[in-house]
């Protein structure tokens, strides 16, 4: 079965591809938003996928509160430096909190929203789920990045 140190270890290698992605990053790039309907910046991406798995760790599993704007995250705009922060917040959170999602691996959790399956998760689940979102945006941050040093 898959454990807390394996989600650990696959979410630091996804956060440090972050880290490698925005590296270097002027103002103007980690802020550009590609000519498309909706776009999102490196930056928002960053600060959306880290909050969101903050958001699902503290508030979704563990039940602490819910203090997130996710309006706010698509809007957002900082530098690369502080991008890093939240970034290198996120990991310390991760680890900080493993033991006890590890300790609740196999229970149920209440989603509160957007939950895709009628049944309840497990907190195992809602953590395949937080990694599944970290990567996803990885990607969505590494095309972006791509993008915005070719102007």
């Amino acid at each position: 079965m898959i454990g807390i140190d394996d989600f650990l270890m696959f979410s630091d290698r996804t956060l440090e591809g972050m880290r490698q992605a925005i590296a270097g990053l002027t103002h103007e790039e980690i802020n550009w938003l590609p000519p498309l309907p909706d776009p999102n910046s490196a930056y928002q991406l960053v600060i959306h996928s880290t909050s969101a798995a903050q958001w699902w760790t503290s508030h979704v599993v563990l039940g602490g509160p819910a203090d997130r704007d996710r309006d706010a995250e698509f809007v957002s705009s900082g530098s690369t430096t502080e991008a890093v922060e939240a970034i290198d917040r996120l990991q310390r959170h991760l680890h900080e909190v493993g033991p006890q999602l590890a300790a609740t691996h196999h229970l149920a959790v209440e989603i509160r929203r957007d939950n895709p399956s009628t049944e309840p998760w497990t907190v195992g689940a809602a953590m395949i789920h937080v990694y599944e979102e970290l990567a996803q945006h990885l990607g969505h941050i590494e095309i972006t990045v791509d993008l915005a040093r070719r102007g």
